[in-house]
């Protein structure tokens, strides 16, 4: 999951970085951080990635993000 990935996640789900923060267990100024590009843990990556795939957010590719809000 790429920075731009985490941002367009947040939007489609329309979280704010400290809901998403709270919902992957980690801190709100670790998000921010992310998005913007700079360095976070591995680990912190995979909780976002995760906390975003159980609410039905795809990560395809380097780039794109693909979100069903109610699939048929």
């Amino acid at each position: 999951m790429t920075p731009g990935q985490c941002r367009a996640a947040r939007c489609w789900l329309r979280w704010s970085a400290k809901a998403t923060a709270e919902r992957a267990g980690i801190s709100k100024t670790t998000v921010i951080r992310f998005e913007h590009g700079e360095n976070v843990l591995y680990q912190s990556v995979n909780k976002l990635r995760h906390v975003f795939e159980s609410q039905g957010i795809e990560f395809v590719g380097r780039t794109g993000v693909h979100y069903e809000k109610d699939p048929v």
